[in-house]
């Protein structure tokens, strides 16, 4: 997607050479733009830095400090948008520039700076600082959450963390490079050495596995105020660990490259929060599985069972999820295959850019009317709904109705139900007797009334953005009949791919999980037991309609449980000649029966 040419400034005291999640993610942002950010930082700001960055005069001896500030930022209403990554003082700043004449301006937000608010003056600021902002954008959806717990009813945009896509480098290379052998098992962690990275709970969780695992061997790269104290305690306890203090990126490469497992079991402080994590995409570049510690924006970062372990940052915790990676060498694979797969299609810092880029020169997101409905079949699911109805509150665009249709649960969706009606628009109906998942998706359809619909089964997990990019899909193509993307079910990827009825007659490529106009909805047909989404799909395209594809990864379907959905085997596992064994499988055999129905039904 082409870009204006149009510059963008951003005001920072955070920016290479100094290290951190901050000036990682406005120095990636500046390159993915082709250095067209200009960027200002303090005349202190030390040595050396990039042809785009200017040193500015930000402080004066007076308060308030920050004073100067105001005056260069109204110099810039000529020369293109403006960034604001701190909200205070920058962001201040920017809002007495603004009330002068000055330049509109997007606020950044990373999960620490907001947990700073901590006096009524800071809160009234900051509610001001926001109330003129011509965007606002967090890191993650865990800093979204901050944010509203300030100014209940904020809209914002996620633009998290991205990676750069590069060759990933050879293992067997890199651990030559470094002196390592083959048998060595490198646990790596890459970070500032401060409280909240907890590399004091891994050390003490690679001292309790130094018996059951004496080929392991910790490596941390990185320096901070904390080196001489975590040192010392390796050093009592008697755990090897390679400290890299110093290291460029192409050191930092080379130790990804070695390493078997990525752990850094970072914990929440009452001032300091990992707002999402970008170190844990970078291993995930390199087919590292990850090992993250709950809280924050991690859970974004890392899909725990997939493309890691994200576990309570306590030493037993660590310790058990070390020994679980360090025991399986395939699950290792997996992770990181799944990881680097993920990372690389889903966080691509161009896009990044292009989004910004939007919000700061272009036009403001659209702010869709609350018309859409989620209807949820359930049964027998109650632990995963919880997990399908947390991911839906925390979508960027609501919905205006979710409707729980429980099918005779032996369980209790009802009570996941109540813990949501304060966060979502929701109401529970249970069915006297299991009817089948069709029929609990056409009564929902019947009680909802909202322009769009959306049939979420309760066991998928939606991504933030999730409806947000279909509603905007429909919004720009309104012939279109839904709007469907890429999934993962357990750790397998899904690619769908763009509308195409020859393709849709040969083998169904989009999930139950699209966003449908009402008026172009057809009832699912419950006499099926299996393929009701591939009916309706025919069913759709054979009155001439279309949908349109969106090439994201928008949900996950929980694998752990099958109760309700489909078994997913191989594909090749379907077209073995089974009957000169003399026995077929039971869910092939099911498979088999179901797709000649759906065939016969549309003629195929």
């Amino acid at each position: 997607m082409p870009v204006k040419n149009t510059r963008v400034n951003c005001i920072t005291p955070d920016y290479p050479p100094m290290k951190g999640g901050v000036a990682r993610y406005l120095s990636s942002l500046s390159a993915a733009s082709g250095f067209r950010m200009n960027v200002y930082v303090p005349i202190e700001h030390p040595e050396p830095v990039g042809s785009e960055v200017k040193k500015i005069k930000f402080w004066w001896p007076v308060w308030p400090k920050w004073l100067p500030l105001v005056k260069r930022i109204l110099d810039l209403k000529r020369e293109g948008g403006l960034l604001v990554s701190h909200v205070f003082p920058v962001g201040t700043a920017a809002w007495l520039a603004r009330l002068l004449g000055g330049p509109e301006y997007v606020l950044l937000f990373h999960g620490t700076d907001l947990q700073r608010v901590k006096s009524a003056w800071k809160l009234w600021l900051l509610k001001r600082v926001c109330g003129r902002a011509r965007a606002m954008v967090v890191n993650s959806q865990a800093t979204g959450r901050i944010l509203t717990r300030f100014i209940p009813g904020a809209h914002y945009s996620v633009i998290t963390p991205g990676v750069w896509p590069g060759q990933k480098k050879d293992k067997v290379l890199g651990r030559e490079e470094l002196g390592l052998d083959e048998q060595t098992k490198v646990v790596l962690a890459v970070c500032r050495l401060v409280d909240r990275k907890g590399i004091d709970t891994l050390i003490q969780a690679m001292e309790q596995l130094r018996a059951q695992f004496p080929e392991a061997q910790l490596a941390v790269v990185g320096d901070g105020p904390l080196y001489k104290a975590w040192s010392d305690l390796a050093e009592l306890l008697q755990v090897p660990v390679t400290w890299v203090r110093r290291a460029d990126d192409e050191l930092v490469n080379k130790w990804y490259a070695a390493a078997d497992i990525f752990c850094l079991p970072g914990q929440e402080k009452a001032d300091d929060i990992e707002g999402f994590g970008i170190v844990y995409l970078e291993a995930a570049t390199h087919g590292l599985p990850v090992i993250a510690g709950q809280g924050g924006g991690v859970a974004e970062a890392v899909l725990d069972g997939v493309t890691g372990l994200v576990v309570p940052p306590a030493v037993e915790s660590v310790k058990q999820a070390l020994a679980r990676l360090l025991n399986n060498a395939s699950l290792r694979e997996q992770m990181g295959r799944a990881g680097r797969q993920r990372a690389l299609s889903e966080f691509d810092w161009a896009d990044r850019w292009i989004d910004f880029d939007k919000l700061i020169n272009g036009s403001s997101i659209v702010d869709f009317k609350n018309d859409m409905a989620v209807v949820i079949p359930c049964w027998n699911h109650a632990r995963e709904l919880d997990l399908t109805l947390q991911a839906l509150s925390q979508q960027t665009l609501q919905p205006a109705e979710v409707l729980v249709v429980d099918d005779a649960s032996e369980d209790d969706p009802r009570s996941v139900v109540m813990k949501y009606q304060d966060r979502l628009p929701i109401k529970y109906l249970r069915l006297e007797k299991n009817s089948g998942a069709p029929a609990a998706r056409n009564k929902g359809a019947e009680l909802t009334k909202s322009e769009f619909i959306l049939f979420l089964d309760a066991e998928v997990v939606l991504r933030p953005q999730a409806l947000w990019l279909m509603r905007e899909a429909l919004e720009k193509e309104p012939d279109a009949a839904l709007a469907y993307g890429d999934f993962y079910w357990s750790y397998k990827l899904f690619k769908a791919r763009d509308w195409d009825v020859s393709a849709l007659r040969r083998i169904n490529y989009i999930h139950t999980t699209a966003l449908i106009r009402r008026n172009q909805l057809i009832p699912f047909d419950e006499s099926l037991k299996k393929f009701q989404d591939w009916d309706l799909w025919l069913s759709v395209a054979g009155r001439g309609s279309r949908g349109v594809y969106i090439p994201q990864v928008l949900f996950k379907v929980l694998g752990e449980r099958q109760a309700g959905m489909s078994k997913w085997l191989p594909a090749f596992v379907y077209g073995l000649p089974w009957p000169i064994f003399g026995w077929t499988p039971k869910t092939v055999s099911g498979y088999k029966k179901a797709e000649q129905i759906i065939r016969a039904k549309h003629g195929i």
